[in-house]
């Protein structure tokens, strides 16, 4: 069949003869259509739509631009059988594609697609072509496809014909990579060889990687010499031809296998991509077992490839389930710069044409061309605004300040399907550039919600340990009144008089009657407790309704606010008159406060009071002071006390959140101090924090240095290492011993002075 796109400049609106037999795209003042032809199936797979398409084009026309050079934009061939594998001939204007049944050659000039040569291949189930490679140099008149069977075909332009058969390898080829006369192929048995093709009788070299198959091999392009091997258990080795005996150099790369790997221009980095989903730069130069950058993706990776002319950017295709390209730069690595979404099914391979032009094939039995002017910026579809709330109360936020575009131009862009849609996202050349600089108003702002400082205080201060319910509450109650939190004070004056123990009731309650009421000094503001308002009236200590002993009335606030000058102001007392005056008196108010007052209801009320308040540093060091004698919902207490601990984490209290683990009686909470047992130590040459304790030996990533060895004898410290925080020298354990019984500085004369309180083991 014969399809095209043209214009007709003339047109306006399709005629109503046409309309069964034509699909009409009206956009401004033209009309694509695309004509309807009957024809045997062979034309029909092999068709060609040109790059005049209107998903390509009509984003422009809706903006009133005109782009220039649109030929290139989009070109797509389709095929008769699912496609698996591409190369491009050393001048880039052919290439090979490789599926089931299908090896065929491609002329694309700036216009169209054209098919120069169908290479054939026999077909009785025998070669399933895994992967495609076009020679370079004095084989550039060579095409070599690898096989399911183990098999290495060869293929000569002149003829078109099958020259050489190589049958070495056991099992399927994977990979194959040319360089010059030499072919090198990557095969499931575990092996790769080197074949020279000027004498293709045998093997030149086998790299036993002495590991699970192999599932890429590459050439460095700048040093000749060198190979990368991916290999399915997760690791990456590299080989000098020179040396085939052994490999240079072996690291774990992935957790899974390795199914894609590509060397970078300049010869020293090199790319990966894995099953796990990720994709990890590494540098070959330097013996570091730990990626350099990290990209991690939605699907596991099945095909890698440097941008040409940008050093920083990588493409890459899933292996299922996503049919999109990606292409990510390294400086942003959360989120991909572009990505091709023309295909519509998985793309089995890709290579770039040049620095803007794709080519790629898929299951989709298609062969696509695209230019990267075309294809979805993902920057344009995330929001520019942003806001973040810090732990101190501060509020930072970003509002887009980029020209967006006005709703006459939005009204103008069709809708009548998803390629239309999909016009937001493309982007024109003449404003390219700008679209990717990202225009921004930032600031901060200051809520004053939450005092920190207080909080802090009391985390640092609060006895949440002592065994004396009378003693802890007693210190927390003036904790709390230096901290000028008056009704949180006053709260552990009441929960003091509630849990007393008798074998100190009497001169607990006799220390009470020195407690003298203060009158208040701000009459027109609700100091008191209850319903006594406006008054000094003592706490009626046999009403058991906590209302009335917890006034939440918010006109204290202000009261409090009044009283800022003064360094204790007393607004609240406890008053003595109602107290009993001798021994007798004393052991029946003590009968009393036990029988009278049920206080499960009360701290119930409490409890709750405090957690609407979202105050879970009051709730959780009640439990802590109280223990055994609380009986509350577990679930919620185990709420208050990962909410208290993440507060504890994010203003840095590292011991009051460790106290806090250390003294709760509840199990969950208190295991979490017995597994995060990791120490974070720091260089003792650059100082970085060593974040690698995993392994097996420290090393700085920085400085590319092995750590710590002993200061006095300078061997490697195997057992028990002894360190100074302040400037990170140690060694062993007896020789530090030694040298600081006599000496209080440093043993390595960086003129730091230790002590042997500063080592930790």
């Amino acid at each position: 069949m014969s399809k095209k796109w043209f214009t007709d400049s003339k047109a306006t609106t399709p005629t109503a003869s046409a309309i069964n037999n034509q699909m009409s795209f009206p956009w401004g003042n033209n009309v694509y259509e695309k004509t309807k032809t009957s024809s045997n199936n062979e034309e029909k797979q092999n068709e060609t739509v040109y790059s005049n398409n209107p998903s390509s084009l009509h984003f422009n026309f809706a903006l009133g631009n005109t782009w220039p050079d649109t030929s290139r934009l989009l070109l797509k061939r389709k095929l008769n059988n699912a496609l698996v594998a591409l190369s491009a001939s050393q001048d880039l204007t052919q290439v090979i594609i490789a599926g089931r049944d299908v090896l065929r050659i491609l002329r694309i000039p700036e216009w169209s697609i054209i098919e120069e040569n169908h290479l054939r291949v026999r077909t009785n189930n025998r070669y399933c072509i895994c992967d495609v490679k076009w020679g370079n140099g004095v084989t550039k008149n060579k095409i070599a496809t690898a096989t399911t069977i183990g098999a290495i075909l060869i293929f000569d332009l002149e003829n078109g014909r099958l020259k050489t058969e190589l049958k070495e390898h056991r099992r399927a080829v994977n990979r194959i990579c040319f360089q010059g006369p030499l072919l090198l192929s990557a095969s499931h048995d575990g092996t790769m060889k080197l074949w020279d093709l000027r004498d293709p009788i045998s093997a030149k070299f086998t790299f036993e990687g002495k590991s699970e198959g192999v599932r890429d091999a590459q050439f460095n392009a700048l040093y000749q010499h060198d190979i990368a091997a991916a290999f399915e258990n997760g690791t990456i080795q590299k080989w000098d031809i020179r040396k085939p005996n052994v490999y240079e150099r072996k690291f774990n790369a992935h957790v899974g296998s390795v199914l894609a790997i590509d060397w970078h221009s300049e010869g020293r980095i090199l790319a990966s991509g894995g099953r796990d989903k990720a994709i990890k730069i590494w540098d070959m130069s330097q013996d570091i077992r730990k990626a350099r950058d990290t990209i991690l993706t939605m699907a596991g990776i099945t095909r890698v490839q440097w941008r040409p002319d940008h050093p920083d950017e990588i493409a890459s295709c899933a292996m299922m389930s996503d049919n999109r390209i990606f292409v990510w730069n390294l400086k942003r690595p959360y989120v991909s710069s572009y990505f091709f979404e023309e295909h519509r099914d998985v793309p089995t391979g890709f290579l770039w044409r040049d620095s803007d032009v794709l080519w790629s094939v898929s299951k989709d039995k298609s062969f696509i061309q695209q230019d990267i002017k075309i294809s979805c910026q993902t920057l344009g579809l995330l929001s520019k605004s942003g806001i973040g709330w810090s732990a101190y109360d501060n509020i930072a936020f970003a509002i887009d300040n980029s020209n967006e575009m006005t709703d006459d131009q939005s009204r103008s862009l069709p809708y009548s399907s998803s390629q239309v849609r999909r016009a937001h996202r493309r982007i024109s050349p003449s404003n390219f550039e700008a679209s990717t600089l990202c225009q921004q108003k930032t600031g901060v702002a200051s809520l004053p919600t939450f005092d920190h400082k207080s909080f802090s205080y009391l985390a640092e201060n609060y006895k949440i340990s002592e065994p004396d319910i009378w003693a802890a509450c007693e210190h927390n109650s003036k904790v709390a009144w230096d901290a000028q939190r008056f009704r949180t004070a006053q709260t552990w004056k009441i929960v003091q008089l509630l849990y007393m123990t008798e074998a100190n009731d009497t001169a607990k309650l006799e220390n009470i009657q020195n407690v003298q009421s203060i009158p208040n000094e701000n009459e027109n503001v609700d100091n008191s407790i209850g319903n006594n308002k406006k008054s000094n009236k003592p706490i009626d200590l046999t009403e058991p309704n906590f209302e009335n002993v917890i006034d939440e009335d918010e006109s204290s606030d202000e009261t409090e606010d009044s009283c800022e000058d003064e360094p204790h102001p007393k607004k609240y007392s406890i008053s003595s008159s109602n107290l009993p005056k001798n021994t007798d008196q004393i052991v029946g108010f003590k009968s009393l406060v036990r029988t009278s007052w049920n206080k499960e209801p009360m701290m119930t009320q409490l409890l709750d009071y405090y957690s609407e308040q979202g105050d879970v540093q009051m709730c959780v060091t009640l439990v802590l002071v109280l223990g055994d004698e609380l009986k509350f919902d577990q679930e919620r207490i185990e709420q208050w006390f990962f909410s208290y601990i993440e507060l504890l984490h994010r203003f840095q209290l590292w011991s009051a959140a460790t106290a806090v683990i250390k003294f709760s009686k509840i199990p969950v909470v208190f295991e979490i101090n017995q597994r995060s047992t990791t120490i974070y130590t720091t260089c003792n040459n650059c100082f970085r924090p060593l974040m690698n304790s995993t392994n097996c030996f420290w090393y700085c990533e920085k400085c590319q240095r092995l750590l710590n060895p002993c200061s006095i004898c300078h061997l490697t410290v195997k057992g028990l290492y002894t360190w100074c925080q302040g400037c990170s020298h140690g060694g062993h354990l007896d020789h530090m011993q030694e040298w600081f019984g006599t000496n209080e500085y440093c043993p390595t004369g960086c003129g730091h002075l230790c002590s042997p309180k500063d080592y930790r083991i």
